[in-house]
């Protein structure tokens, strides 16, 4: 059925219910119109090349209940005003949703999945530019450049979102006043990747095993007044990376598993508090004093808490000569309980207590917060090749002791 004569022929303002079916696409989109798909509707583009939807110079356009079959482009939505796009799917795509020059933007239940290319021969799930007053809510999104790339916009909200198998999760490039929230960011190279860009608050995210050689879960650069929160980080290269950046707040995170939990690059003093440090290499490095620390817990802290306010009697030294050597040489991690390992820590710890330009936390807490967003990996394959393995040992042992 031709899609767009239907359009054409609805007045401002009309409702248009497709019945199930299959429509040719390539449509444009000028007027305030709601188009929904009342079951099964398929948008196929007579053109590739073109979106398969393009709304153009509208206000109040309503999009539900489509899905769009194409190697190009998804939708495309310029100089428009309040436009909501629900339950849209589209299958590898060269690009999802993309976004130009428009504010009132509401994106939410859309499902992209990109083509099985590399990075270069593909492009964002969302993408949004020169652009504010958006909310791009409960997305899914895989096998894209980037799940959600924002560049200079304002008022953005981020929220209940998953992106995996991506370059970044959520790549924000000189915008500002924004929030991300309860996110979740899996097998990418990195989670969220924030570039030139103020005023943002990131706040109970899931960002953990992103798989890039020089990945990490998150990554600010050139960046001010970000506050980082209530997060569980994990199973990362790096999991916070802070490069020539100034104030940014890191608290109430977890950060466990990973090779390097922070580190800091020619940035100014930023904050770190009250977080805790569980199974990583290296908890906290900086190329100059760049980190504050304070009343956070460290799984290697040995010191004692005698009148038990939760406050250890002795600072923590966050500088170990070891997690230095494993971040240049990765192979080294092997050897990262080894006894001459554990001695040259605690020489660490004894030899830099007072050195206060190094990273020092004069207020280590001694108890870990559970009650944070704390969250246990469970992978089911891993647990039945290693209980297959358990019971293959088992039955050698028995084997060789009733020979």
């Amino acid at each position: 059925m031709d899609l767009q004569q239907i359009i054409d022929d609805a007045g401002e303002g009309a409702t248009i219910h497709l019945s199930a079916g299959t429509y040719e696409g390539n449509v444009s989109i000028s007027k305030g119109i709601t188009l929904i798909g009342d079951e099964k509707v398929i948008l196929l583009p007579k053109n590739p090349e073109e979106p398969v939807i393009a709304v153009t110079g509208a206000k109040d356009v309503s999009i539900q209940n489509l899905q769009l079959r194409t190697s190009g482009t998804g939708i495309l939505i310029k100089n428009s005003e309040n436009v909501q796009l629900s339950n849209v799917s589209m299958n590898h795509v060269y690009s999802g949703v993309e976004i130009y020059n428009s504010k009132q933007i509401d994106i939410r239940q859309v499902a992209v999945t990109g083509n099985d290319q590399d990075f270069a021969n593909k492009r964002n799930g969302i993408a949004i530019y020169d652009s504010y007053d958006l909310s791009i809510k409960h997305n899914k999104i895989s096998k894209v450049q980037d799940g959600i790339y924002i560049e200079n916009a304002k008022g953005i909200t981020v929220k209940g979102n998953r992106v995996e198998n991506s370059r970044y999760g959520t790549h924000f490039m000189y915008s500002a006043d924004a929030e991300a929230s309860e996110n979740k960011f899996r097998k990418n190279v990195t989670g969220f990747m924030i570039m030139m860009t103020e005023n943002v608050s990131l706040f109970n995210n899931d960002i953990s095993y992103q798989n890039g050689f020089n990945g990490t879960g998150i990554t600010l650069y050139e960046v001010k007044n970000i506050e980082i929160q209530k997060h569980t980080v994990s199973g990362n290269r790096v999991a916070l990376s802070i490069q020539k950046s100034d104030g940014v707040t890191i608290s109430d995170n977890i950060f466990q598993m990973n090779q390097t939990a922070i580190e800091s690059i020619q940035s100014g003093t930023n904050l770190v508090a009250k977080n805790d440090f569980v199974g990583n290499l290296v908890n906290v490095r900086s190329d100059v004093k760049g980190i504050q620390l304070q009343e956070n817990y460290y799984d290697d802290y040995a010191g004692i808490d005698i009148d038990d306010d939760g406050i250890g009697d002795e600072s923590y030294v966050a500088l170990q000569s070891f997690g230095q050597w494993i971040v240049r040489k990765p192979v080294y991690q092997y050897y990262v309980e080894a006894p001459s390992v554990v001695l040259l820590n605690q020489i660490d710890q004894q030899t830099n207590k007072t050195a206060k330009q190094l990273l020092v936390d004069e207020t280590p807490a001694t108890q870990f917060e559970r009650d944070k967003a704390f969250h246990f990996q469970f992978h089911l394959p891993q647990l039945i090749i290693g209980l297959i393995f358990t019971i293959g040992c088992i039955a050698i042992w028995r084997r060789s002791v009733l020979i």
